[in-house]
C-alpha cells in the first residue's frame, strides 16, 4: 500500500475515517486492500480513483500520520511536541523527505542547536534555520554507525531498523585520530571528527553503539585545553586492550613512515604526536 496507511492506523482512526473521509464502501475496500486480498475491477476503481488520492491529501495534516519516537525514556516530555512541530514545518519545504531529530535538544534542558537530519538522494549544503541545524545525509548513511547511534534517541517521520553490526577496522580509527589531531592543531571545528572517533573506538573495543546521550557526556570529557593529551591517552588505552599482530604491524609501519616525513617537515607537530602515541601503544604491547 506504498506505506500510506497501515491496519493499526485504520483501527484507531476508523470512526474519523468513516464519518469524515471515506464512505462505508470505500473503507471496506481499503481494509480489503490492506489485507492483500484481491480487488475486483469495481473495487480497483474505488481504490485508485477515490481512496488513494484522499490518503495522499490527508497524510500531511491528519492525525493518521505517526511519528517514530525512539528512546522515549531519555526524552524530555515537553520536547516531543516541539520536535514534531519542527518536522511538520520542514516537511512543507522538504516534501516527501525522511526527517529525523536527534541530539541534546531531546534530552538536555540546555542545548545549542536542534539537530535535524534529512535523508536525501542528492548532495546538498547543510544550513541553519533559527536554532535548527539541518544536515543532509545520503541514503547510505542509514546503514552507518553514526545513524545507529543518533537514531537510538530520536523523533522521525519514518520507520526504520537500524543496523546493529559493523566492521570497524584499525586503519579507520587511526585515520580518524590523525584527522582529529590535525583539526585541533589547526584550530578547526572538531565536532564531527571527535564524534566519529569516539563512536569507532567504543564499538571497536566493546561492541557498544553509544546512544546520543552517552556520546554527549563522553564528548564533554574532552572539552578542555588538554584535549590533545586526553585524546591521545584515550586512543592508547583503547588500543592496548586490543593487542594483536595486526596492531603491531600497522603501528610500526606508521611510525616508520612518519619518522621519514619528520626529517623533511621538522616542525610538523602532528607527526611528533602520532609517533609518540603509537610508540606508547607498542611499548605496552611488547
Amino acid at each position: 500500500m506504498e506505506n500510506l496507511i497501515n491496519w493499526e492506523q485504520i483501527r484507531r482512526n476508523e470512526l474519523l475515517l468513516k464519518t469524515h473521509i471515506f464512505t462505508a464502501r470505500q473503507l471496506q475496500v481499503l481494509k480489503k486492500k490492506l489485507q492483500n486480498l484481491k480487488l475486483d475491477s469495481t473495487e480497483k476503481t474505488y481504490y485508485y480513483k477515490f481512496i488513494k488520492p484522499k490518503l495522499k491529501a490527508i497524510l500531511s495534516t491528519c492525525n493518521i500520520q505517526e511519528f517514530n519516537i525512539k528512546g522515549r525514556e531519555f526524552i524530555l516530555e515537553e520536547r516531543i511536541e516541539s520536535a514534531i512541530k519542527i518536522i511538520k514545518l520542514l516537511q512543507k519545504k522538504h516534501k516527501n523527505q525522511k526527517i529525523i531529530i536527534s541530539g541534546s535538544f531531546l534530552f538536555n534542558k540546555t542545548y545549542q542547536d536542534i539537530d535535524v537530519f534529512i535523508i536525501s538522494k542528492y548532495k546538498k549544503e547543510d544550513y541553519h534555520w533559527k536554532k535548527v541545524h539541518i544536515t543532509f545525509l545520503n541514503e547510505t548513511a542509514l546503514d552507518s554507525l553514526f545513524f545507529a547511534s543518533l537514531s537510538q534517541i530520536s523523533i522521525s517521520n519514518f520507520k526504520f531498523d537500524s543496523k546493529i553490526e559493523f566492521k570497524i577496522r584499525l586503519k579507520e580509527i587511526l585515520t580518524s585520530f590523525e584527522l582529529l589531531i590535525n583539526q585541533i592543531l589547526q584550530k578547526e571545528d572538531i565536532e564531527r571528527s571527535l564524534r566519529d572517533l569516539l563512536l569507532q573506538i567504543e564499538y571497536f573495543n566493546k561492541k557498544i553503539i553509544l546512544n546520543p546521550q552517552q556520546l554527549y557526556h563522553l564528548k564533554q570529557k574532552f572539552n578542555t585545553k588538554n584535549k590533545l593529551k586526553l585524546i591521545s591517552r584515550y586512543l592508547i588505552e583503547a588500543l592496548i586492550l586490543n593487542n594483536s599482530q595486526e596492531l603491531i604491524l600497522e603501528l610500526n609501519k606508521n611510525i616508520k613512515d612518519y619518522e621519514k616525513l619528520s626529517q623533511e617537515y621538522k616542525n610538523a607537530e602532528n607527526l611528533g604526536l602520532y609517533i609518540k602515541t603509537y610508540q606508547e601503544v607498542l611499548d605496552f604491547a611488547n
